[in-house]
């Protein structure tokens, strides 16, 4: 493929086809160690993409269900990312080395040589639609879209009620996300300056995602005290339970 005939793709298409790229560049790297930085930009471009595609494309797209499948699929590793992340070695050891253990034991099982093999065909597929298939690119249509949505969002965040469910505030997090990578989409294009309004978005992800987040690790904390009754997790989940009301409380403020 020359480079003359990849500056006639549209903008678009030029993007999601390096956040593509990008992913498959990303799963060579994965299968040889697994580090949690390149876990997270793997997971990253392929959410870029599936948001964009929510945002300016048909939804129903051949391969859009499956590219949600496969990142989901890398959940439960992202979560323990986050949890071990947020432990101190030092303080809880036996619990860290557990979980970084039982992480590992994860990872391997989840990217099997078929595995990778399934995700790599996917990246060529979809690459193969963008270079096949033109976006009708029109910046004035795709500004809108993107304004349209954050309007939405905001909406949705000053209407939210004070004991909305941790999934209310999970799914409307997400959608924060596409907006974000809309107007970064938007930026790079050259079709809109941004830089507040994707502040903005970040923050708002991270307020409604502490509660999720939350939620998620005192489930991981309890799962793994009843498999490994490791006596150190007791004192954490006092604290992460503590924690997690004081968060509900001040989404209620």
């Amino acid at each position: 493929m020359s480079y003359n005939y990849f500056m006639k793709i549209n903008p678009l298409n030029q993007y999601l086809l390096y956040q593509l790229y990008h992913a498959r560049v990303l799963v060579h790297s994965l299968k040889y160690d697994g580090k949690e930085e390149e876990l997270h930009e793997f997971r990253v471009a392929l959410r870029r993409v599936r948001s964009l595609i929510k945002l300016f494309l048909d939804d129903s797209i051949p391969f859009a269900k499956t590219l949600k499948t496969m990142m989901k699929a890398t959940n439960t590793i992202r979560e323990l990312d986050v949890l071990l992340n947020s432990i101190s070695p030092s303080q809880f050891p036996k619990l860290f080395k557990q979980l970084s253990k039982h992480r590992q034991e994860i990872f391997q099982t989840l990217f099997s040589p078929k595995f990778l093999h399934q995700i790599l065909l996917l990246l060529d597929e979809s690459s193969d639609y963008f270079f096949q298939n033109d976006s009708h690119f029109i910046s004035e249509i795709f500004m809108q879209k993107v304004l349209t949505h954050y309007q939405h969002c905001l909406n949705t965040y000053e209407s939210l009620e004070k004991n909305a469910k941790p999934k209310t505030l999970h799914h409307l997090r997400i959608q924060f996300k596409d907006a974000r990578y809309g107007f970064e989409f938007l930026e790079i294009a050259d079709i809109h300056e941004g830089k507040e309004i994707i502040e903005h978005c970040k923050k708002l992800q991270n307020s409604l995602g502490a509660i999720q987040d939350a939620v998620n690790q005192i489930k991981l904390l309890k799962k793994t005290h009843h498999e490994y009754h490791i006596s150190e997790i007791k004192e954490l989940l006092k604290q992460r339970k503590g924690a997690l009301k004081k968060l509900q409380k001040s989404h209620k403020a």
